[in-house]
């Protein structure tokens, strides 16, 4: 669909004031909501505001405003105190010195970054200006300072192409919609276990994406087999489950969890668990064997049994009768 402004409209009534063009043509993407927000506030006001009146106009704290603004005092659209920035050339300025990527990873979280850093990072790296820019339209939505520090992040600190984040975005966007209630921070612990597992192209971040999407559909018919509660699985659950199914198919895990239900009043995974290994240390793999041995488990306890009663007690009945006649005290 195509979009115009009303000329004649009622928003036309109060007067208008000058934007710059760049704030469109450049900064609609690299800038977040409340950084837009505040600049047109002082645009608004002839070019001057403080932090107190853009705070209680967008509703943010005085700090929050000086922190966001930051990014434009930086970027030399505005200036502190009526103080002129000159900003040093992207070719001179370096970002914060970080160490080696392989052992900070061992040892430190990734580091902060300020909104002079990301910009830094941005006018150098084209692959970081491309993630940005595209994360936003992935999402849909502009991305916060906080967002934005944790995809540099992502490419500088763990080491992964963009292309291969972008990946990740999508599936946490995908994952919202189906109504998963998961937070941003979840699309950075997939993207440090991911570079911890060695995933940084495209058709290995496809082959992961598919044994996520498997890894769903088993635990969806674990949860419909055993009847258990909980619909998100655990890390510990997730990886229990997988493990079955390469050792063992459906129906096998099925006749687990009838084994299970027999001798549990509520529904456990860890005896499903407990009985498909049993199992692979005995080498069982069908249900013809599974009935064999519960037959040769039942025919040994019939015939324990009957030993049993066969065999002459350990107490000498005719005795005990002898010396209950003789007991004249009863």
């Amino acid at each position: 669909m195509d979009y115009r402004v009303m000329p004649f409209g009622n928003v036309w009534s109060n007067g208008i004031f000058n934007v710059p063009n760049d704030l469109a043509d450049k900064y609609l993407k690299l800038a977040s909501e409340y950084q837009l927000k505040a600049l047109l506030y002082i645009l608004r006001n002839g070019g001057r505001a403080s932090s107190s009146m853009i705070a209680k106009a967008l509703g943010q704290t005085a700090s929050d405003i000086d922190d966001l603004l930051e990014f434009w005092v930086e970027e030399n659209v505005i200036a502190v105190d009526g103080q002129e920035k000159t900003v040093i050339p992207a070719e001179k300025e370096k970002p914060k010195e970080q160490t080696e990527k392989k052992s900070v990873r061992e040892t430190f979280s990734p580091p902060r970054l300020t909104p002079k850093d990301i910009i830094v990072f941005s006018r150098e790296d084209e692959n970081i200006r491309f993630l940005l820019s595209e994360a936003q339209t992935v999402l849909g939505r502009t991305i916060s300072h906080a967002e934005q520090e944790m995809l540099v992040n992502m490419v500088n600190y763990y080491g992964l192409r963009a292309e291969v984040i972008l990946m990740i975005l999508e599936f946490y966007r995908s994952e919202k919609e189906r109504g998963k209630s998961i937070g941003i921070a979840y699309v950075n612990s997939m993207a440090k276990n991911w570079a911890e597992e060695g995933i940084n192209s495209i058709s290995d971040a496809e082959t992961k994406l598919q044994d996520i999407a498997r890894s769903d559909r088993l635990w969806n018919e674990i949860v419909a087999i055993t009847g258990i509660r909980h619909r998100r699985p655990t890390v510990k659950q997730r990886e229990m489950v997988d493990a079955w199914f390469k050792d063992f198919n459906i129906e096998m895990v099925t006749l687990a969890s009838d084994i299970m239900k027999e001798n549990t009043a509520e529904p456990s995974l860890a005896y499903i668990n407990k009985v498909l290994k049993e199992w692979k240390k005995k080498e069982i793999t069908s249900p013809a064997q599974v009935k064999a041995e519960q037959e040769a488990f039942a025919k040994s306890k019939a015939e324990k049994n009957q030993d049993r009663i066969k065999s002459k007690p350990s107490y000498d009945l005719e005795k005990i009768k002898k010396e209950a006649m003789d007991n004249t005290e009863i």
